[in-house]
């Protein structure tokens, strides 16, 4: 099973429902704290990743140091978090490698990029800059820092 993302507003809203002597602002601050915990790489005594939900309230330990369950089944973790954890499975990280064989690119939490899985938006095939080898390294870059976007923008797009 996975976690269920939610959204930090919604989650809060769920929260107070259901313990509705819970002090909202109290709760948002713990949660913004646990975030920061999270992607600033703090981890659990056991060296898992920590669970923001949970940690909120508990301190910054993993899930299955809260809960004493191995995996969540339809638990909420906040949706950044989420996003996070989904898109760092099965990539190296660069902590781990050995120094003699680092090389390519490294996200900003140090796992590795490939370029060859970064999608290619429309507006690249009609570039002059698509396919130059002087322009491989921007080009990827920007396409991998907006991955995740609705819309793709490239200050460097110039019309065939």
């Amino acid at each position: 099973m996975k976690f269920i993302a939610i959204s930090i507003s919604r989650y809060v809203e769920k929260h107070l429902i259901n313990n509705p002597s819970e002090n909202e602002t109290d709760l948002r601050k713990r949660l913004d704290s646990a975030i920061d915990a999270y992607q600033n790489g703090v981890k659990c005594s056991c060296g898992n990743d920590i669970w923001v939900v949970g940690s909120a309230s508990l301190g910054n330990n993993c899930f299955t140091c809260i809960t004493g369950e191995s995996q969540p089944n339809e638990d909420y973790e906040i949706d950044l978090a989420v996003k996070k954890r989904e898109n760092t499975q099965g990539r190296k990280n660069i902590a781990e490698m050995d120094k003699t064989q680092i090389k390519g690119y490294f996200d900003d939490e140090g796992y590795e990029i490939r370029p060859e899985l970064i999608k290619r938006p429309s507006l690249c095939l009609i570039c002059v800059n698509n396919n130059n080898p002087k322009e491989q390294i921007l080009c990827n870059m920007t396409r991998y820092d907006q991955k995740d976007e609705n819309e793709f923008k490239c200050f460097e797009f110039i019309k065939k």
